[in-house]
């Protein structure tokens, strides 16, 4: 039922970067409410159930997965300052921050599970409606880029978002980024089907399933294993585009200049100080 909101409250928890995150983190009750107005509304006592559930998984996450989040943050920062992070070392990173999410889902799936009998048929229906319109977007917006386009597009945000990191680029650093953007691959088409699959399996479950006693075994089983509905061949160009990735940030932590190397460590420092603060809090 709550999918998207939780991903909000997954994106924020985990990648605690940029101006507001611990604003945003301790008010992400609000925000989740905010965020889910967009695709279905909850009566008083779906709030009130879901109150209590949202509580809950905040204590937890605050005590116990920050922690998790802080000691890769000071790996990553010991790694850069010894000025030698290989692109194997990335992609632990990356599949370290990948089962952050793993936990995440896995502790608040059954409560999911046992909440989303609660929806009405005309919710369910609102939310997936909203959901076929929000593909439907993708995919109209995906068309009106070509492939030149959509290549300088991506090169464009990769090194905005380097720059915000690590300062100014040398012309060294954008030729790196530029020679490694020809060697992802592009996974869309694959994407979009995976996730019309596994909404319309989740429709149709919530739909016509949800007062039927297998049901919370049953959704519970497509929550905690949305690998099930996904492509090979989405899996293997993922695992591509993650190991380009890795190797570009290897090439660029290589390349770092003393002036850039500070303010990447300045930069992680504020990230886990915030952490350290939400902790306490």
């Amino acid at each position: 039922m709550m999918k998207k909101y939780l991903l909000l409250f997954c994106a924020l928890s985990i990648f605690l970067t940029g101006c507001g995150s611990k604003f945003a983190y301790n008010n992400i009750d609000w925000l989740m409410y905010w965020y889910i107005d967009d695709y279905v509304e909850l009566d008083k006592t779906q709030k009130k159930l879901l109150d209590g559930h949202v509580a809950q998984w905040m204590t937890w996450h605050r005590q116990d997965e920050l922690t998790e989040y802080k000691t890769q943050l000071e790996q990553i920062k010991l790694q850069v300052s010894q000025d030698n992070v290989s692109a194997q070392q990335w992609e632990q990173h990356f599949n370290n921050a990948k089962q952050h999410w793993v936990r995440f889902r896995d502790h608040i799936s059954p409560e999911l599970a046992r909440l989303a009998p609660s929806l009405t048929d005309e919710q369910v229906n609102a939310l997936f409606a909203e959901l076929d319109k929000e593909n439907l977007k993708r995919i109209e917006d995906r068309l009106d880029d070509n492939f030149e386009k959509r290549l300088k597009k991506n090169i464009k945000n990769t090194q905005e978002n380097a720059r915000e990191f690590i300062g100014k680029l040398s012309l060294e650093q954008k030729n790196i980024i530029e020679s490694f953007a020809d060697d992802f691959q592009s996974s869309f088409d694959l994407w979009i089907a995976y996730r019309q699959r596994i909404q319309s399996a989740a429709h149709e479950m919530l739909l016509n399933e949800r007062k039927e006693a297998h049901f919370k075994a049953k959704f519970l089983a497509l929550l905690s294993h949305p690998e099930t509905y996904q492509d090979d061949k989405l899996a293997q160009i993922s695992t591509h585009n993650n190991q380009v990735y890795a190797s570009m940030l290897a090439a660029l932590t290589t390349s770092l200049s003393p002036k850039q190397k500070r303010k990447a460590m300045d930069e992680l420092q504020d990230i886990i100080d915030d952490i350290s603060d939400l902790q306490e809090d």
